[in-house]
């Protein structure tokens, strides 16, 4: 059992210093997104994503919430990235590509870190379900472990997010995530797919 735990431990410690690097490495993008005149429609959201994931982060809440607001934040992400690859004005402009190039391999690192938690956490699980041993391991305080797996999340996008993204007006809505599992994949797939609006544009990666 402590071998198990030790493994979640360690798989837990790499997810978050993943997850937190990704939420120091965004604010340099939005910066050069900034400059860059990008629509502010895509940095209003991304702002709030990133506010989002720190606070409940420092509010130490769950880890179903927290997953839900770092899918916020991917998605967010994913929409800044996919204007910056398809706009003329920014493809040779390193200012911008080195921060979204630094953030695509922060989050394929995400991607390996959370599945080896959930395949950490998986173990612990069938073991504490296990016949004798889920016994043993209840006996010494072993329990079901949650998954990393994004929950619904309402992203606010308020006059003091869109102030600070720049956006005067045409503040979009409330951006509403569906549940999705945590599930390993390329760059560029629709492991969440966004609807409505952003349909087509590259998903989240959790």
């Amino acid at each position: 059992m402590r071998r198990f735990e030790g493994n979640l431990t360690a798989s837990r410690g790499l997810l978050d210093v993943e997850l937190k690097r990704r939420c120091d490495q965004a604010p340099e993008l939005i910066a050069a997104a900034r400059a860059a005149a990008m629509p502010s429609e895509i940095l209003a959201p991304l702002v709030g994503a990133r506010s989002l994931a720190v606070a409940l982060r420092e509010q130490g809440m769950s880890l179903g919430e927290q997953a839900g607001s770092e899918n916020a934040l991917s998605v967010a992400l994913h929409r800044l990235m996919f204007e910056v690859e398809c706009n003329p004005n920014v493809k040779h402009d390193w200012a911008i590509q080195r921060p979204a190039l630094e953030l695509k391999v922060t989050e394929q690192r995400i991607i390996g870190a959370a599945r080896v938690y959930n395949d950490s956490a998986t173990a612990v699980n069938r073991l504490v379900r296990s016949v004798p041993a889920g016994f043993v391991a209840r006996l010494v305080g072993g329990q079901q472990m949650p998954l990393f797996e994004a929950t619904v999340v309402e992203l606010p996008v308020g006059p003091d997010v869109a102030a600070e993204a720049h956006a005067l007006h045409d503040v979009p809505p409330l951006a509403r995530l569906h549940d999705e599992v945590v599930s390993p994949a390329p760059l560029h797939d629709d492991t969440v797919a966004p609807s409505g609006r952003d349909a087509g544009v590259p998903g989240a990666l959790l």
